[in-house]
C-alpha cells in the first residue's frame, strides 16, 4: 500500500465512524441570567451545588446548546448531545429529542445525572452517608469523575481550574473563584479510586479514618435569593394569621407552595395550609354539632367563616351547601 493511499484511507476514517445522531434543531442560547437561575432551579431540584453545575457544563459545552450561528452542539464520535452532553444509555433515560430542542430540559437531564453518580460514589462506603457531606464541594471528586467516566484525576482538574479561573460566561455566572482541593494534595499516598471524605473546616478524613489538614469548600444550593423572598412570603402569612385574616395567609403559602423545587420552606408552607386546613375542618364539625343543638346562628357563622377563607377550595363549597341545607330545614 503506498505512502498517499494510507494517509488518504486515515483521512477518511473519522467520517467513516462518525455515529448518526439524527436531525438537530437550532436555536439561541439562554443569556448569563436566565442561565444561571435555570442552574439555580437544577441545584435545588436535584441538591447539587451550584458551582458543580457550572463547571461541569462549561467543560462539556461551554455551556451552550448552540453555537453562535444557531447549530446544535453535539460529539460527532459519541453523539454527546447539548449543554450537558449526555451520551448512550445515559442518555436514553430521557427523551432524546427534547434533549435537544429544550436546554432547560438538558440541563435538568444533567444536574439529574449529576445527583445519581453522587448516590452511586457514596454506595462505596461501608458506612450510612453523612448528610453533610454534600455540601462540601471537595465530596464531589468521584460523582464528577463518574459524569465522564474518568478513571483518573484529569478531567477532574480541568473542573477545579474552571471554578479557579472561570473563563468565558462562567466569569458572569460564578460570583467568585473557588479552589477546590483535590485528595491527592491532602492525602498522602493517595490514589483514584481510594475512599476519603471531606468535612467543613479545612479537615479530610482518608480511607482509614485518619484525619488530614486540608481546605474545604462549603457549596451554594438553589438561589439565596429565592429563599429569601419565600421566606418573606411565609412571614406575610404568619402576620396576616395573627389578624384572623386566614385567606390572605392562605394566598401566601400557596405561592411559597407552588415552587417547582423541594425547598425546606415549600415543605413548612405546606405543614402550615395543612394545618388550617384541619382547623376548618373541625369547624364544619362544630357548625354539625350547634346546628343538632339548635343553634343555628351560631353554626351558620362558622360555615360562613368557613366559606371566606377557603375561597376557590372544596371547604368552602361544602360549607355553603351546609348553610343552604340548614337554612332550607328551618
Amino acid at each position: 500500500m503506498t505512502r498517499a493511499l494510507l494517509c488518504l484511507l486515515l483521512a477518511c476514517l473519522p467520517a467513516a465512524i462518525a455515529k448518526d445522531c439524527g436531525e438537530f434543531p437550532t436555536g439561541q442560547n439562554p443569556g448569563p441570567e436566565e442561565l444561571s437561575a435555570e442552574i439555580a432551579l437544577c441545584s435545588a431540584r436535584h441538591d447539587v451545588p451550584t458551582e458543580i453545575i457550572k463547571a461541569v457544563g462549561w467543560q462539556e459545552s461551554g455551556l451552550q446548546q448552540w453555537r453562535p450561528d444557531g447549530t446544535f452542539v453535539y460529539n460527532t464520535s459519541d453523539c454527546g448531545l447539548g449543554m450537558m452532553q449526555l451520551t448512550g444509555d445515559t442518555a436514553k433515560q430521557f427523551d432524546l429529542e427534547q434533549l435537544k430542542r429544550d436546554w432547560r430540559y438538558n440541563l435538568d437531564a444533567g444536574v439529574k445525572v449529576l445527583s445519581q453518580k453522587w448516590k452511586r460514589a457514596v454506595r462505596l462506603k461501608d458506612t450510612p452517608p453523612d448528610p453533610a457531606a454534600r455540601k462540601v464541594l471537595e465530596n464531589w471528586y468521584y460523582a464528577i469523575a463518574y459524569y465522564y467516566g474518568a478513571k483518573d484525576e484529569d478531567y477532574l482538574r480541568k473542573i477545579y481550574t474552571h471554578l479557579k479561573d472561570r473563563p468565558g460566561r462562567l466569569n458572569r455566572i460564578l460570583s467568585q473563584p473557588v479552589e477546590v482541593a483535590l485528595p491527592s494534595e491532602v492525602i498522602p499516598g493517595f490514589s483514584f479510586g481510594d475512599l476519603f471524605q471531606a468535612f467543613a473546616g479545612n479537615r479530610f478524613e482518608d480511607k482509614d479514618g485518619r484525619p488530614h489538614q486540608g481546605p474545604t469548600h462549603l457549596g451554594t444550593f438553589g438561589d439565596p435569593r429565592t429563599e429569601a423572598a419565600l421566606e418573606k412570603l411565609i412571614e406575610k402569612a404568619q402576620k396576616a394569621l395573627e389578624r384572623d385574616k386566614v385567606r390572605t395567609a392562605l394566598k401566601y403559602l400557596r405561592k411559597v407552595a407552588e415552587v417547582d423545587y423541594d425547598s425546606p420552606l415549600k415543605g413548612r408552607a405546606e405543614r402550615m395550609a395543612q394545618e388550617l386546613v384541619e382547623a376548618a375542618q373541625a369547624s364544619l364539625v362544630e357548625a354539625a354539632r350547634l346546628y343538632g343543638d339548635g343553634e343555628l346562628t351560631e353554626a351558620l357563622k362558622l360555615l360562613r367563616q368557613v366559606s371566606r377563607d377557603f375561597k376557590d377550595h372544596p371547604l368552602a363549597d361544602e360549607a355553603k351547601q351546609r348553610i343552604k341545607d340548614y337554612k332550607a330545614k328551618q
